[in-house]
């Protein structure tokens, strides 16, 4: 799976996200800044996303995704 593949197909559940992805093969890292995770618990956001990707995951084309997915509030209030 290429990056590109991951972050068109997280923009299409997330039209205004803010996508950052670092990795190769089969191992990614994804950063989504949404507004669409206000109101959503940590687990339900890591969910969602890993649902965009379950069939990838199960036959093992894609063997790990790290989500780090935020609320633009909860990525500024990281910022110094």
């Amino acid at each position: 799976m290429h990056q590109d593949e991951i972050i068109q197909r997280v923009l299409a559940e997330h039209p205004q996200a803010t996508i950052d992805v670092a990795g190769a093969d089969c191992n990614f890292e994804i950063q989504i800044v949404s507004e669409n995770f206000a109101g959503q618990s940590l687990l339900q956001r890591q969910k969602g996303i890993l649902g965009l990707f379950s069939d990838e995951l199960r036959s093992g084309a894609l063997h790990a995704l790290t989500i780090k997915a935020k609320t633009p509030q909860e990525k500024d209030a990281e910022s110094p």
